[in-house]
């Protein structure tokens, strides 16, 4: 009985088009931000968390921040939108960990090729902003895809 009750679900799933697996931790933050939203960092201090993205249970924020880090970098460079929002989110949550010493840690997404071909990156800070040390975690410095010749160190 129980396999037929299992079948049921995930046909019922299928015509659906609902996903059967239970979201993570968070998945309803991950969703992109309205229009409406993105304008949520306008007079708001650098400190001020836009949005957050997860790691297991380790939460990485992305701060309002200035024009040289976070989400007004973001918007500055022209890279804003919420297909880099859901990059972001990808590579933090399940990307490779390429470096991570003290004041900063990369997450890469990576294709597995040989050798890698590095997709995306994200560079974060897990440590306080220098200039201000009650931000803590300064979190998401910057994200963008590298040019199409880079490639992740490592032997064939």
């Amino acid at each position: 009985m129980k396999f037929t009750k299992t079948f049921m679900e995930a046909a019922a799933a299928a015509a659906l088009c609902a996903p059967l697996i239970a979201a993570p931790a968070g998945a309803e933050e991950a969703a992109p931000k309205s229009v409406k939203a993105a304008a949520s960092c306008k007079g708001e201090p650098k400190k001020t968390i836009f949005r957050k993205y997860y790691r297991g249970p380790q939460m990485v924020p992305l701060r309002c921040g200035t024009k040289s880090w976070g989400y007004r970098h973001l918007v500055a460079k022209g890279r804003w939108s919420g297909n880099l929002d859901k990059k972001i989110s990808t590579t933090i949550w399940s990307g490779i960990i390429s470096s991570d010493k003290d004041g900063e840690r990369i997450y890469e997404r990576l294709q597995l090729q040989c050798p890698p071909k590095v997709l995306f990156k994200v560079i974060t800070n897990p440590r306080e902003y220098g200039k201000e040390p009650r931000i803590k975690p300064q979190g998401v410095i910057t994200a963008y895809k590298p040019g199409s010749g880079k490639s992740a160190a490592g032997p064939c």
